[in-house]
């Protein structure tokens, strides 16, 4: 059995989707890649979710694709915003990442025109000058060192001072910069740069990428596409600008078009793609089949009034796998197994329903709530009659309080947790078994 669930390295550029693709997200990749292909106008493409939803994988995925798999000419190139944001200024790094992906035939005097002017335009230059002095051409200084030193180092800091006392020299350089960018795809072939991880950047360096996109990369058939939350893109706005700017109408400046990753696995499916991982990656894992299927059932319910990333999916299966195993989970009593698999799932999704469900203080109405649950779902006689809802609240109902809203199903709930149906304490046992051992980190 493994802790987490496996995580496959991809081979940047080499690898697309392939028959892998247990999301069946393929299909939105090779509708993304025929857009800017066609296109000749710079767009900037927002792949907008949730944190955990998968954008990171599904782009990584992309950048290879776009080639090996959807027949594009587009060069492409992944960027990782938050791993660059303890530099000042984005340009530079921009610019190195561009130019390791660059053909050879690309990569002649044009371009190192550009590294320069990017070194020449970049603020505070100070910064430039401290990594060349201590940083050496290593990995950790990577494209920033190479640029500054192709621009002749403390030559370029001195330049950088005079360009930023003058705006026409800074105008001047920026076009200069947009025309180098320009002979990159004057043969009709697109640069795509994938900006991946920006809501997660401190807010300056952030907004100051969109900025450098807006005024420096607006030149035709180059393309870029944000992996980003533009709900936490609009708080970071208003981190910056304060609370009263319309943040999204701010975002609407820098961001050309926004799609989203299909949540429903295939065109013609309503299995939900958290339901799909839940049971790929639950079974990978050695979690037991019955864990997993009560574990559908619950979150199937939970999901239309919840967001259920793909990430709390992986801490949900880490804490199944942590159960102490006395018995395996399929013999545990069915009254146990949906009492377990619910605490397992608040731990992740609401903290606070997990510890006031261990008080008892927690309302039935709350857990219904929390599910979706209506009255015409409990109605055996009503056409929306879940039975799986009615079980669910049922024997939480007994869990907490004893009792049934109906007296004569109070015998037969109490089964659910004793075989004949005796006085047990529920809560407490559970607590002292299953929950009291490990707490979990985040890995």
């Amino acid at each position: 059995m493994r802790l987490y669930p496996l995580q496959k390295e991809i081979v940047l550029y080499e690898e697309g989707f392939g028959e892998n693709d247990l999301l069946q997200r393929k299909s939105a990749g090779e509708q993304i890649s025929e857009l800017l292909e066609r296109v000749e106008d710079p767009i900037v493409l927002a792949v907008d979710g949730p944190w955990g939803s998968g954008k990171s994988y599904f782009l990584k995925r992309w950048v290879g694709a776009h080639r090996t798999e959807n027949g594009g000419s587009a060069t492409t190139v992944y960027f990782d915003a938050f791993a660059n944001d303890y530099l000042d200024d984005p340009l530079i790094s921009l610019t190195g990442a561009i130019g390791e992906r660059l053909p050879a035939e690309k990569t002649g005097a044009t371009w190192k025109k550009a590294k320069k002017i990017a070194v020449t335009l970049a603020r505070p230059a100070l910064r430039i000058g401290a990594a060349v002095t201590t940083a050496g051409v290593t990995e950790i200084a990577g494209p920033l060192v190479d640029a500054a030193i192709e621009a002749g180092g403390k030559e370029a800091e001195k330049a950088a001072e005079a360009f930023w006392k003058r705006e026409d020299g800074r105008r001047a350089a920026m076009l200069q910069f947009r025309s180098a960018l320009g002979e990159l795809t004057k043969d009709g072939n697109p640069l795509i740069i994938v900006v991946d991880e920006l809501d997660r950047c401190r807010p300056d360096y952030a907004l100051s990428v969109l900025e450098v996109i807006k005024h420096f990369f607006a030149v035709e058939r180059v393309h870029f596409v944000l992996g980003v939350n533009l709900d936490g893109l609009e708080h970071i706005v208003r981190v910056r600008y304060g609370a009263g700017v319309d943040a999204a109408d701010y975002l609407k400046r820098f961001v050309s078009l926004s799609t989203q990753l299909p949540q429903l696995v295939g065109q013609h499916s309503n299995m939900h793609a958290t339901i799909k991982y839940l049971q790929s990656a639950g079974s990978e894992m050695g979690i037991e089949p019955k864990a997993i299927e009560i574990a559908v059932e619950q979150i199937e319910l939970a999901i239309n009034k919840n967001n259920v990333s793909l990430r709390d999916v992986e801490k949900l299966l880490t804490r199944l796998a942590l159960l102490p195993r006395r018995k395996e989970f399929g013999q545990f009593y069915f009254g146990y197994q949906v009492v377990i698999i619910s605490l397992v799932l608040w731990q992740v999704l609401k903290p606070d329903f997990f510890h006031r469900a261990m008080k008892q203080t927690l309302e039935v109405g709350e857990i219904e709530a929390f599910f979706g649950i209506s009255k015409s779902m409990l109605d055996s006689k009503a056409d929306q009659y879940n039975h799986g809802a009615y079980l669910l609240s049922g024997v939480w109902r007994f869990a907490l309080t004893g009792t049934a809203e109906k007296e004569e199903d109070k015998s037969n709930f109490a089964k659910t947790f004793d075989t004949f149906g005796r006085a047990v304490k529920i809560l407490p046992n559970i607590e002292r078994d299953y929950f009291r051992i490990f707490q979990v980190g985040e890995k």
